[in-house]
């Protein structure tokens, strides 16, 4: 090949190269032709109970304050738009909702999935499929089974924030932070339910008005809700399954209930122990937690060492048996792992797992949990 040839090819290499380059996304659409949903809703129509009534929040720039193309009101009320659409599936649902807008409805800024009490109790996979396959939609998002429907969730205006949904995922984000609010988005929740060794729960809010309250989680079996658990037994749970702090604790001094102590926690350390006898399974859990003291209802003197020691050991007494209690509920009344146990027994003894049908061996294992509690700080005060 001579040198002009040489020469030809390489030039029409770098053109084809340049071409390529400066061709952009076959399918690139820009931002500002595209309707943008921040939260979803599913629920079902109670006039319709066979078909899914979709419902999506799509925030109005123009009505929100400090846009620079028009002023907003204070109380953000106005800033976002609540539209639903009922269909025979989710998909045909969000189609007969495009339908009605001008412009393509775009998920990649959803942050909030709400679902609907009585949708979560008849399962979600068939519900969850389409966002398990949809690219647009994030696995950090927050899926929130909402008490009653879950498009209360999206009609609700809170004042603190102009854009509902900011809310929501701030409340639930912050939560997560300290430690007070289990933190399953949606990639942790499909994870789960996956999972043959463990069951996902969900974090469960109240809606009143344009009050919204976190109230807990809700409890599956398989992909159906069975159940919730309080803020205070989620607590407990997360301080085992998620080894976080959980909430402050209030115990009675004395088992006087007149006398209240209330302590926060930070979590220490957690050992599960986990032996077998014949086909039962025997679970030790040992959880250790440092704590403050924030509050007292009575008169006590901390500068004596007995007192101290009173008070770790009748928040250990309290941890210990409400722990039992929720322990109980688990595996008689709702009958699933919440704990994470069969993932341990599954990491740490597989050829026992093996062998195991842990769905009818769960609810007959012996599980007990021991807490070691000790006050590091009684804060400053009088005798």
């Amino acid at each position: 090949m001579n040198t002009s040839c040489r020469f030809s090819l390489k030039l029409l290499t770098v053109l084809l190269i340049a071409a390529f380059l400066t061709s952009g996304c076959w399918d690139r659409r820009e931002i500002e032709e595209r309707t943008s949903v921040v939260a979803i809703a599913i629920d079902k129509p109670k006039e319709h109970p066979d078909m899914v009534l979709l419902t999506v929040q799509i925030p109005i720039p123009i009505r929100i304050a400090g846009s620079s193309t028009g002023g907003g009101g204070a109380d953000g009320k106005h800033s976002v738009e609540v539209m639903s659409a009922m269909g025979r599936t989710v998909v045909d649902a969000f189609e007969n909702l495009q339908k009605r807008l001008n412009q393509e409805l775009f998920y990649g800024h959803t942050r909030v999935i709400a679902i609907g009490e009585e949708v979560a109790r008849s399962g979600l996979s068939q519900i969850l499929d389409p966002f398990r396959r949809d690219p647009q939609i994030r696995r950090l998002l927050w899926p929130i089974v909402v008490k009653g429907e879950g498009r209360e969730l999206l009609a609700a205006k809170p004042t603190l924030e102009q854009i509902p949904t900011v809310f929501i995922m701030t409340m639930i984000e912050n939560g997560t932070r300290n430690g007070r609010i289990p933190e399953v988005n949606l990639g942790t929740f499909f994870v789960d339910l996956s999972s043959a060794s463990r069951e996902p729960y969900m974090n469960y809010v109240e809606v009143n008005g344009n009050d919204i309250k976190w109230s807990g989680v809700a409890i599956f079996r398989g992909d159906r809700m069975v159940g919730k658990l309080s803020e205070r037994e989620t607590w407990r749970m997360m301080r085992i399954r998620e080894r976080r702090d959980g909430g402050n604790i209030v115990f009675p001094f004395e088992g006087n209930p007149k006398q209240l102590a209330t302590i926060n926690t930070e979590f220490v350390n957690s050992k599960k122990k986990v032996t077998f006898n014949g086909d039962q399974v025997i679970v030790r859990i040992y959880v250790s937690i440092e704590s403050n003291l924030l509050e007292k209802t009575f008169e006590i003197d901390l500068f004596n060492p007995e007192t101290i020691k009173q008070l770790e050991q009748d928040a250990t007494a309290y941890l210990e048996k409400y722990t039992a209690e929720l322990v109980h509920k688990l595996q008689h009344q709702y009958q699933t792992d919440a704990f994470g146990i069969g993932s341990y027994i599954k990491a740490h003894h597989n050829k026992q797992w093996k062998n195991m049908d842990w769905s009818k061996q769960y609810p007959e294992a012996d599980i007990r949990v021991f807490y070691d509690v000790k006050l590091r700080n009684s804060g400053m005060g009088m005798r």
